[in-house]
């Protein structure tokens, strides 16, 4: 998320009038968390903002004097921001569209597009960095270094060779069971959750309800409720029977030590 839970805005427009204007709007808008970080009236002291303010929202016109505002891609070939381009007339959007832009508003543009157009920027904004978020878990599980060796793992067209220390999680599936990795990657073992916890080092898995065996190395925390569960590093709920809720701390306590 932004600094402060706020997506900033820098605002680049040659027309005074149409900076004053969109800075109002925009400073209306009290349900978005937006906030202006600057202002300017060319492309090149707009580059010079942007790199200053490192905004996460850019509106930018496009006929200016000088500089396109669709020159601003020349300048950031993968820009960590979004361009939102602003224009008279609809050939340039398309043109726009094309260079990557977020979006555009075609004038005249009233409050109602202003908002929704920024509402949907932000919504990319915030989906990317969830994808961050979880491409940044994924990697550091993939790192963390847990002792274990190497199982044969049954599968319909043959078999998977697979480290204990990469197997976070594995739950039933009918007749068979599905080990999951720290990647991940599920793999669908030809065998019931029984059979598989007899190959399992039973140091390192814990049988935590009658459906799934959990690595304890991935372990965050026990929440006991109405319907315990551990919350794994990786983010994921794996339920913990009633009976088992009663001993689970203690017994889990044990294996560690061992």
């Amino acid at each position: 998320m932004p600094k402060n839970n706020m997506f900033n805005i820098v605002i680049v427009d040659d027309e005074i009038d149409a900076i004053e204007v969109v800075t109002k709007l925009i400073r209306n808008f009290t349900s978005l968390a937006v906030k202006i970080c600057g202002t300017a009236n060319n492309l090149e002291t707009g580059l010079e903002l942007i790199h200053k303010t490192k905004p996460d929202i850019v509106l930018l016109d496009i006929e200016m004097p000088g500089q396109n505002g669709l020159a601003i891609f020349d300048y950031f070939k993968e820009p960590d921001f979004k361009v939102i381009f602003i224009t008279a007339y609809e050939k340039y959007a398309i043109e726009a569209i094309k260079k990557s832009a977020s979006d555009y508003l075609l004038k005249p543009y009233n409050i109602i597009e202003l908002r929704e157009t920024l509402q949907k920027v932000i919504k990319q904004i915030e989906k990317e960095r969830q994808l961050e978020v979880l491409q940044d878990r994924i990697k550091f599980l993939t790192n963390i270094e847990i002792d274990g060796h190497d199982i044969i793992i049954d599968v319909e067209s043959g078999f998977v060779m697979e480290n204990t220390g990469n197997i976070e999680y594995c739950y039933a599936c009918q007749a068979y069971s599905t080990v999951v990795t720290n990647t991940k990657q599920e793999i669908v073992f030809t065998k019931s959750l029984v059979q598989l916890e007899q190959i399992l080092p039973s140091t390192q898995f814990y049988r935590t309800h009658k459906s799934y065996l959990v690595n304890i190395h991935y372990i965050k925390k026990f929440i006991r409720a109405k319907e315990s569960f551990l919350l794994m590093k990786s983010g994921i709920k794996i339920p913990v029977s009633v009976r088992k809720s009663v001993n689970i701390i203690a017994e889990i306590k044990q294996m560690i030590v061992k």
